[in-house]
């Protein structure tokens, strides 16, 4: 029934970069990606949504309510927190960013909405074949002739999606959000969500800035925002991007949304709001992960199990807690706490200093040019 998407499946798993991706996507694998995922909404289109009861959508629009959005800026340790959280079994860890306030929302705005079911959908299906260019893929799994999880995926996208946008888009702008999440928390189950299941959990870097739109959106939201030392964050910054494009064009944006995430970070503490709001330091999450570990299961209200230390995407073992190198697989790589500042020229320190010193030393960070 499905072989013509394992024949795409095997075509696309061929480009997928291996460990993990230097520089940009090439064009073949962006386009295997998307005839691939193309092919998958076809196939979910021609089978329809799942049938749900009115008990099964209570159930949705429960979960729907209660998210956990985990961030801080890029590099600061947001994907190992989301890891970590991933294999718990009360909570529906998306193993991708969700982006929706940073990227999608202005993408769907400027298109008709008639598109954004099916814009959302392959967005979706790719990313849970490829998260973040590099290993693990296939996150859901791969088809069969008999079955497939990605064809499922999106029936439960076509299930929720109509749930969502009758019942949630008047209050919630970020309503194809929860339409995924509720989509990735039920596919296997036919759009039935497991009981077990208490939050939906995604991670976008930079969320913070969206804080008061979130809690308007889901006035129950948790946040757990991760901050890092300004030095190893843009240091990490630097590495990736100069792997990628060869420099470090965004010197100054990473810097305004460092100090932007300091700042709010700040406030926050300063709000002490401690229901809804949990600040995490990375290096203590590194160094005393018990400790630390402990606090995010209390907040979030979820049994501090032993998966909670082993760090996974999807269910299966990540290699470490950086993209430069391969670490214990499923395990939290300690010599990441302090990063390698030293890749930074010393005008490059200086303007770290400068720019976001006084904002990372109220939160106890001494940044030294």
């Amino acid at each position: 029934m499905f072989e013509p998407l394992v024949a795409l499946e095997s075509r696309l798993d061929a480009e997928l970069p291996r460990p993990q991706l230097r520089g940009r996507p090439p064009d073949t694998l962006l386009a295997r990606a998307r005839e691939w995922s193309e092919a998958v909404w076809s196939e979910a289109e021609r089978l329809g949504p799942f049938p749900v009861s009115h008990d099964q959508i209570a159930r949705g629009l429960d979960l729907a309510g209660r998210p956990v959005f985990v961030c801080g800026v890029h590099r600061s340790g947001t994907t190992l927190v989301r890891d970590l959280l991933d294999g718990h079994p009360a909570l529906a860890v998306l193993p991708s960013e969700g982006s929706f306030y940073t990227t999608h929302r202005d993408h769907l705005s400027a298109s008709d909405r008639s598109t954004w079911r099916h814009f959302m959908a392959c967005e979706w299906c790719r990313r849970l074949a490829n998260p973040i260019n590099q290993l693990p893929y296939w996150l859901i799994g791969r088809s069969t002739s008999a079955y497939s999880p990605s064809v499922a995926f999106m029936r439960a996208v076509a299930t929720w999606w109509t749930t969502a946008e009758s019942s949630l888009s008047a209050t919630v702008s970020s309503w194809p959000l929860t339409a995924i999440a509720l989509a990735y928390a039920s596919y296997q189950r036919e759009s039935v969500i497991n009981p077990e299941i208490h939050r939906w959990v995604e991670k976008t870097p930079t969320n913070e800035r969206f804080l008061n739109e979130i809690w308007r959106d889901y006035p129950e939201a948790k946040v757990v925002h991760v901050v890092r030392d300004p030095l190893a964050v843009m240091a990490s910054r630097k590495v990736m991007e100069e792997r990628a494009t060869g420099q470090f064009g965004a010197f100054r944006t990473a810097l305004g949304q460092l100090a932007d995430s300091y700042r709010i970070a700040d406030a926050e503490r300063a709000r002490a709001n401690r229901a809804r709001y949990l600040l995490i330091r990375f290096e203590e999450l590194l160094e005393e992960p018990q400790r630390t570990i402990d606090r995010l299961a209390s907040f979030l209200d979820v049994t501090n199990l032993p998966i909670l230390h082993r760090p996974t995407s999807g269910g299966m073992f990540t290699a470490s807690n950086s993209s430069f190198g391969a670490g214990e697989s499923g395990a939290i790589d300690r010599s990441r706490a302090r990063g390698a500042a030293d890749v930074l020229l010393p005008d490059e320190r200086l303007r770290v200093a400068v720019a976001v010193g006084d904002a990372a030393g109220a939160l106890g960070y001494a940044v030294s040019a």
